[in-house]
């Protein structure tokens, strides 16, 4: 398992971008948001993480996500930036889904390109 991030190309004050590499866990994605959060990598600046699950496996039940997302709407940095998840897997994007429509105080949205996931958050 592997997760690289990087900042976007064409918007790199404004984006980041978590690429999600082989199997990846709730403990390994869990771990992934405290770093980005205790390190301080989303700053003012950032108006959105793009998680890139298009190479990826994730092992992950119902349960495991919810506490998750509740993790996730206590966190300031989280909170305050739009989250796109790029997958083309049915098993992968119903957690972007099921974020989006049961935790409306985050800003969750799945896409399946890149270009999509980018647009979005730039508006």
């Amino acid at each position: 398992m592997s997760i690289k991030y990087k900042r976007h190309e064409l918007y790199p004050e404004s984006i980041l971008i978590r690429k999600f590499i082989g199997k990846v866990t709730f403990n390994e994605i869990f771990d992934s948001w405290k770093y980005l959060c205790e390190n301080k990598l989303i700053d003012h600046k950032i108006k959105g993480v793009i998680n890139d699950l298009l190479d990826c496996e994730i092992e992950m039940d119902l349960k495991s996500f919810e506490n998750l997302l509740n993790y996730m709407k206590n966190q300031d940095c989280i909170r305050k930036i739009k989250l796109a998840v790029i997958t083309n897997n049915p098993k992968i994007i119903i957690f972007p889904i099921l974020g989006e429509n049961q935790k409306k105080e985050l800003k969750i949205k799945p896409f399946s390109t890149m270009d999509a996931a980018v647009d979005w958050v730039q508006q």
